[in-house]
């Protein structure tokens, strides 16, 4: 067992696009009705996640805010799309965030057009507003040898990369022995404290199948984990607090 922190994400209550058809639907659960995010995350908290992670957005925040007002001390995994860092470390500050993560599609595209300074600005002004600096990737397997060379690799203390056992959301066509140990190698080689996300592959695993596979990884520190109603989280918790006690 090697992970040891779980993180609950919120993009089925910022509507995130990579669900496909039930975007519409965590859209008329959550949108503009930030209690029902709060019955979620409460019972994700009193199941023992006691970690979220935050955007700039107005249901996740007054969610967050009602949550805390309901007596839980959450601490809080900040993510920002960078648009407007300034503002969005300005929202972090009301709340315990530890962590900052650059959004991958922004880290992406800077990487892609070699704008390796943006890149570093941004974890400056972060690591400048006391928080931990960190990064996303969505193409890990393109991108990690680029990072692992690049100015800003000693700019950031944490990444987060997609992981799921059929390599689902990541830059391969499956994730087969040959890419295991390439990835393997790839994330090693950063030496950070790593954070995997889509690590249900966006509901395609069941809970069961997708944490067996992470808890014998032993370069993965934190997971992520997505759940858009109280019964997923009782079983996706429940089964990830059977793993850790194991």
């Amino acid at each position: 067992m090697t992970f040891n922190k779980v993180i609950l994400g919120c993009s089925p209550f910022t509507l995130g696009f990579q669900f496909g058809h039930r975007s519409r639907i965590y859209e008329l659960d959550f949108s503009g009705q930030p209690e029902n995010i709060v019955e979620v995350i409460d019972k994700a908290y009193q199941l023992g996640v006691n970690n979220i992670m935050l955007k700039n957005n107005e249901d996740l925040i007054n969610a967050l805010r009602l949550s805390q007002n309901n007596g839980n001390k959450w601490k809080v995994t900040a993510f920002s799309t960078c648009d407007n860092l300034d503002g969005d470390l300005e929202v972090f500050s009301e709340f315990d965030v530890e962590t900052v993560i650059m959004d991958g599609l922004f880290v992406d595209k800077n990487i892609e057009e070699d704008n390796y300074d943006i890149i570093s600005d941004c974890l400056s002004r972060i690591r400048d507003a006391s928080y931990i600096p960190a990064i996303e990737t969505r193409m890990p397997f393109k991108n990690l040898p680029l990072i692992a060379d690049s100015s800003f690799i000693d700019d950031f203390d944490t990444i987060m990369i997609p992981f799921n056992f059929y390599g689902y959301m990541m830059d391969c066509n499956f994730f087969h022995k040959d890419n295991r140990d390439e990835f393997k190698s790839l994330v090693e080689g950063l030496d950070k404290t790593v954070i995997a996300n889509r690590t249900l592959a966006t509901g395609i695993l069941k809970p069961q199948e997708a944490y067996d596979f992470i808890k014998d990884i032993d370069y993965i520190d934190n997971v992520c984990i997505g759940i858009a109603n109280v019964s997923e989280a009782e079983e996706t918790i429940g089964i990830i607090n059977e793993i850790l006690k194991s």
